[in-house]
């Protein structure tokens, strides 16, 4: 029952994805997805068992919708950048790194995947509050235009609807 309240969004969220991934909203598929995210909710308390604030995935739903909407704006956007870049021929792939404000390596982790997710930049590596970033047009090699070019939205995003972050 700690965990349902703990984790109550999450399993929604997780029920919500399973139900999508078998392609319907049957009640039978939403009560295995139920008992699906409950295994999994309690497998990931066995691996991690720490009640510290670094291990509290509590998040707010609205800052979930708001940071998806943000990571499509900026597919798409740097999607039509990379396209540019293609076909002026101004390719020049770079290792770059950066620091994060972050400081929950959960939080930290889905900037990165946020990074990667982004065409043009990979990150390919994360320790000590810092990313790695393979870049395929840098525009800069200084760290803080690093993180204002890449992922600084995402990392405000965080900061500013996570207490901890």
């Amino acid at each position: 029952m700690n965990t349902l309240r703990k984790h109550g969004i999450l399993i929604f969220i997780l029920t919500f994805i399973w139900s999508i991934l078998n392609g319907n909203f049957r009640l039978s598929t939403i009560f295995v997805g139920i008992i699906v995210s409950f295994i999994t909710m309690y497998i990931l308390n066995i691996i991690q068992p720490h009640q510290n604030e670094q291990y509290n995935y509590n998040t707010s739903p609205f800052l979930i919708f708001l940071f998806l909407l943000l990571l499509f704006k900026n597919i798409y956007v740097s999607a039509f950048k990379t396209i540019i870049h293609l076909i002026k021929g101004e390719i020049n792939p770079q290792f770059v790194s950066t620091d994060t404000q972050i400081n929950r390596l959960w939080l930290q982790s889905i900037v990165a995947n946020a990074i990667t997710l982004t065409p043009g930049t990979v990150t390919v590596h994360m320790a000590d509050n810092a990313y790695t970033i393979l870049w395929l047009y840098p525009l800069t090699i200084r760290q803080k235009d690093i993180k204002n070019h890449i992922f600084k939205d995402f990392e405000d995003l965080i900061k500013k609807g996570d207490q901890h972050a």
